[in-house]
């Protein structure tokens, strides 16, 4: 293999890992870890990928559009399904639960037993399906976002300030070492800046997709809550509360 095939294909690994090894690069290129560690030397100089202890990461990666509720539900699903079965340990008898719009959170949803605690969402989607289970829930008001399901405005907002939350668990769209939690719009922005601001303990339930991906409006920064996830992240990211779903 050229240089310049490698050098694609390292490329293009990242992309689809975000993170990996010098020892997983060797096994999946079959060449040898000097090779490796001179081609991401190469390539960290070109901007190309960043150079870590041990390894190399993907470049973070601006997005400005977000995908409706459909697509994203046939993304990562067996991803999604582990991060929620193991998230919803983390509720307990009499607790106030905040569940944002999304599709983990609609893992979530669909695994919560707790009959003791009161669940406050903003997806209509989520209260429909925890209303038929018995479930004491209540829907924030607000103006309907079509592409989340989502209720956002300041009507929400106002109605989210009036809770004392137990837990929150929240949804984002990226996960950046330079810009933390980020979502597309400035109204899913400021519903998620005021529920954290508004519960004693915030998950953000994110598949390892989400790391090293940037949309334009940061609601926290990564020490604002603690990260629920499938894979651990490049070394960059383990000063911050990250738990692996296990």
């Amino acid at each position: 293999m050229l240089a310049a095939q490698r050098h694609n294909k390292i490329i293009q690994i990242l992309k689809k890992n975000h993170s990996l090894s010098v020892s997983e690069l060797v096994n999946y290129l079959a060449v040898s870890e000097a090779t490796i560690r001179r081609d991401i030397t190469i390539l960290d100089k070109k901007g190309l990928l960043i150079k870590t202890y041990g390894g190399a990461m993907a470049c973070e990666n601006y997005l400005t559009t977000e995908d409706n509720v459909k697509s994203r539900q046939a993304i990562n699903i067996a991803q999604k399904q582990s991060i929620a079965k193991f998230a919803v340990n983390f509720i307990k008898p009499n607790d106030v639960v905040y569940i944002d719009a999304g599709t983990t959170t609609d893992f979530l949803v669909k695994n919560i037993h707790e009959k003791n605690a009161v669940y406050i969402t903003n997806d209509v989607s989520h209260a429909a399906q925890l209303i038929s289970r018995g479930f004491n829930s209540i829907i924030i008001g607000g103006t309907m976002k079509p592409v989340t399901y989502a209720a956002v405005g300041s009507m929400a907002i106002d109605n989210i300030k009036r809770f004392n939350f137990t837990t929150a668990f929240l949804g984002t769209n990226g996960i950046s070492l330079k810009a933390g939690f980020t979502t597309p719009t400035t109204e899913e922005a400021f519903i998620k800046e005021t529920v954290i601001n508004h519960a004693r303990e915030t998950y953000v339930l994110a598949d390892n997709s989400k790391f090293g991906k940037i949309t334009p409006i940061t609601f926290s920064s990564l020490d604002g809550a603690t990260i629920i996830t499938n894979k651990c992240p490049e070394q960059s990211y383990l000063k911050y509360k990250i738990i692996l779903a296990t």
